[in-house]
């Protein structure tokens, strides 16, 4: 059910190279200065933070806004999600907000809990926050880390997220930096996260500690959801080598109009001294740079042409994506289900040496509105 949303053959345009990365407003075209091949960036771009702030405003009358941080690790899925309104309702109040946590356990066992009708508060300045209850996640103007604090029906957590990459995403839909589809924004503030500290425990007595792999995303808008795109998906290819660690993500959209939107990532991060230090070969969607010429449910090649930094090699993932390990379903009927697999092997360049066979992971999730004849999904079509 994945791929429908995968895309065709794609050779992406250098047209508006300039315009990919929203700042303090999505919609709002800035230069991204870290879209370069040199390796060369040590910090992130002054001012980015603030994207990930609510767009909505919890005391206006229309719209919804959600982030969602997603942890996989050996035992467990997570999905943690601050909303305010309803993204599938007509008449949703953005004053209403909900915390929710799911988590699917590798026994098959799911648990989930919520808080809802309190109003989210947030903290305009640095450090940043937003917090529904005793529910917070923070992060300041590095954004090195976004901490998380939880507190509801019993349950108690402490994670603290650190962002591998020196960037955020944003798709590109309809030349709009930030839109997923028309008038359905979407942005990956953290595109490859490790979450290795902190621990949550269950109601029950269950404890685990965090040594997990994650993602945080933030999506907005004034109508509702289904309203915008029948379904979307987003493929997160994950490889660590010896020496560096790269991060590919693919993201797609059908519209009920029928038009289809995609957008595409790399990022690498080397090994520096005792650890990786993130910095960007490439960002965007809109760039000569960059190519896709595979994609589909087994497998994706992405060319970084005219980017000697890896000596024009391309980047390789093989992947077999299992059944979905969480399914939510909205107000709507609308479903989103998760996927995740420890099977990807890649086949990446990396200095003097033309490949290196390396692993990987692969996390997805699809959204899939309860319309008829909605189109198919991301990861599942297979196109090349």
């Amino acid at each position: 059910m994945l791929a429908s949303l995968l895309a065709p053959a794609l050779v992406l345009s250098s047209a508006a190279f300039a315009l990919l990365v929203p700042r303090d407003s999505s919609g709002q075209a800035t230069i991204a200065p870290y879209n370069n091949c040199s390796g060369t960036l040590t910090s992130r771009p002054v001012g980015a933070a603030t994207d990930t702030l609510p767009k909505i405003s919890p005391s206006g009358s229309v719209g919804w806004e959600r982030w969602d941080i997603t942890l996989d690790q050996t035992g467990v899925l997570l999905n943690l999600r601050w909303t305010q309104g309803d993204p599938a309702s007509h008449a949703s109040k953005p004053s209403n907000g909900t915390f929710e946590l799911s988590a699917a356990f590798d026994n098959g066992t799911i648990y989930e809990t919520r808080l809802t009708g309190q109003k989210l508060t947030f903290s305009g300045s640095s450090p940043y926050s937003i917090s529904i209850g005793q529910n917070t996640l923070t992060w300041d103007d590095s954004q090195a880390w976004f901490n998380t604090s939880l507190n509801l029906n019993g349950l108690t957590a402490s994670i603290a997220t650190e962002s591998i990459m020196l960037d955020s995403f944003s798709p590109y839909a309809g030349g709009i930096p930030g839109q997923l589809a028309k008038g359905l924004f979407f942005g990956i503030p953290v595109t490859r996260g490790r979450s290795n500290i902190g621990s949550m425990t269950f109601p029950w007595g269950q404890q685990v500690q965090f040594l997990a792999r994650s993602i945080l995303s933030h999506m907005f808008a004034t109508k509702p959801l289904q309203n915008l795109a029948v379904s979307y998906s987003m493929l997160n290819l994950r490889s660590v080598g010896t020496q560096y660690t790269d991060s590919f993500i693919y993201e797609s959209s059908h519209a009920p109009d029928a038009s289809v939107y995609n957008a595409f990532y790399l990022g690498r991060a080397e090994s520096r001294k005792t650890e990786f230090e993130p910095y960007t070969i490439y960002t965007g969607t809109n760039s000569n740079l960059l190519s896709v010429s595979q994609i589909n449910s087994t497998s994706t090649e992405a060319q970084l042409s005219g980017c000697s930094h890896t000596d024009f090699v391309p980047f390789t993932w093989n992947y077999t994506l299992p059944s979905p390990v969480l399914e939510l379903t909205d107000s709507a009927g609308g479903t989103t289900k998760f996927f995740v697999s420890t099977a990807v092997s890649a086949l990446e360049p990396f200095g003097t040496e033309p490949v290196q066979v390396v692993s990987g992971t692969a996390l997805g999730f699809m959204y899939q509105a309860a319309v008829p004849n909605a189109a198919g999904s991301l990861l599942t079509e297979e196109q090349t």
